[in-house]
């Protein structure tokens, strides 16, 4: 007789995201999957940012802009899992996908991926017409974004490369505010972000984590990101899964 599939997060582990919105997993990927990541999304950024100097051209995976300073400073790349196989590699893992699946009821299939960076990069940038921005991410969600496109529920997995310390930028969360309908209001470069007294700095709950650590929220959950002051890197891989149907592909 077959044994059965043990869960691979608790019943307690998923009531507690059903409540809160998010779930904080340490030492869920191995020290030398990680090392893999940092290699490669150091080679993809400085790949994509080399060829955008020699072209003089402004690619569209890469969202950065300048700071008041004058340093212009990369936010994302996306998508990654076409460039680098330690990505795709992490975004197939079976343990990982088991998690997502206990946490969605339902196997998942992968359809948003990104690396973040929140990096200053040392290149002449003279050339590109960019927003003068700050570091921090501001207070959003990204679930309207995400059911415009045709997928009502996903949950987002990040992968920490680097030490998530509050000095580095560390993910703010507002637990709970994932079940309750948030007011959005618009920006110039930024997005929809949710303003102050929807979510109230006081209610926030910094998710510090050591890297291999995966972070895993509901995407209405209300969440940001301060600057990354620290002096060192602060990447991570991040994942978007949704319930895998019929009608939007077989889980990948």
């Amino acid at each position: 007789m077959t044994p059965p599939i043990m869960p691979m997060v608790s019943a307690q582990q998923i009531d507690r995201f059903a409540s809160h919105g998010y779930l904080v997993l340490p030492d869920l990927i191995r020290p030398t999957t990680i090392q893999d990541l940092r290699v490669e999304a150091d080679m993809l950024l400085a790949d994509r940012l080399s060829r955008m100097v020699a072209s003089r051209t402004l690619d569209p995976r890469v969202t950065w802009w300048r700071l008041a300073s004058g340093k212009p400073y990369v936010l994302k790349v996306k998508p990654v899992v076409d460039l680098s196989p330690a990505v795709t590699a992490v975004a197939d893992d079976d343990a990982l996908r088991a998690v997502v699946a206990d946490l969605l009821g339902a196997p998942p299939t992968l359809m948003d991926n990104k690396l973040m960076y929140k990096q200053t990069v040392d290149i002449t940038a003279g050339w590109a017409a960019l927003p003068v921005l700050g570091e921090e991410v501001r207070k959003h969600t990204d679930a309207a974004y995400y059911a415009t496109r045709g997928y009502p529920r996903v949950l987002t997995v990040a992968v920490c490369l680097d030490p998530c310390t509050e000095q580095a930028g560390a993910l703010r969360v507002w637990p709970g505010s994932h079940r309750r309908t948030i007011e959005m209001v618009p920006t110039d470069n930024q997005g929809p972000v949710v303003p102050d007294a929807a979510a109230p700095d006081s209610a926030a709950v910094t998710l510090v984590a050591e890297p291999g650590t995966v972070l895993i929220w509901d995407a209405a959950l209300v969440h940001a990101s301060g600057s990354n002051t620290s002096g060192h890197p602060r990447r991570l891989l991040v994942l978007g899964y949704s319930p895998a149907h019929p009608d939007n592909g077989t889980a990948r």
